[in-house]
């Protein structure tokens, strides 16, 4: 049940077995639903996940009603409502659960306990915040000034997966367009 998060957490750095089992006695399995939700605004995100299969998708709602989404995350990949979970304040951000998912997850406390007391498993968590932080910035000075048509040659570039698993609508709102405009340029590529 565990392999695929046991085999993540050996592709970020040297461990032994019994860190491995100290670290994924602390997950516990989860399914969810299609739009199951995770995390609502304003509520304090207590968990972080592990993507065994499924997709989540992390999104905001703009002062105009319009989601706003900013990271999708697929098998083999963490996930949280970030902020939230660091601070433990209300959550800005919607979590949910975009297909039927296997997920592991594992609380607030057994993650810092565990990020404190076990080397390669604050490594893990280092590494998933310089990607994070490397991922946003390269999608935030990427998109900026960038035309629809090459925002979505980058995805096809980067995330080339998000393209034939996620609904138009749901990239359209990553894109920063509407799902028409977003049909509208696939036609021409």
């Amino acid at each position: 049940m565990y392999q695929e998060l046991e085999q993540y957490i050996k592709n970020q750095g040297k461990i032994g077995q019994k860190e491995l089992d100290q670290i994924t006695a602390c997950f516990k399995p989860i399914k969810t639903t299609r739009n199951e939700m995770l995390c609502n605004i304003g509520q304090v995100c207590k968990h972080f996940y592990f993507i065994k299969k499924g997709c989540l998708r992390m999104y905001e709602i703009d002062n105009k009603g319009n989601d706003v989404t900013g990271y999708f995350a697929l098998e083999d990949s963490i996930i949280s409502a970030i902020t939230s979970f660091i601070l433990q304040k209300p959550s800005r951000d919607c979590l949910v659960s975009l297909e039927p998912s296997e997920l592991l997850m594992i609380s607030h406390d057994d993650f810092y306990k565990l990020v404190n007391t076990v080397p390669p498993f604050a490594n893990v968590y280092h590494k998933f915040m310089e990607f994070a932080f490397i991922h946003s910035q390269m999608r935030i000075y990427s998109f900026l000034g960038m035309e629809g048509i090459d925002k979505i040659r980058w995805v096809m570039e980067h995330e080339p997966k998000l393209l034939s698993r996620i609904s138009s609508k749901a990239i359209a709102s990553y894109l920063g367009m509407t799902n028409s405009t977003l049909s509208k340029l696939r036609v021409k590529l």
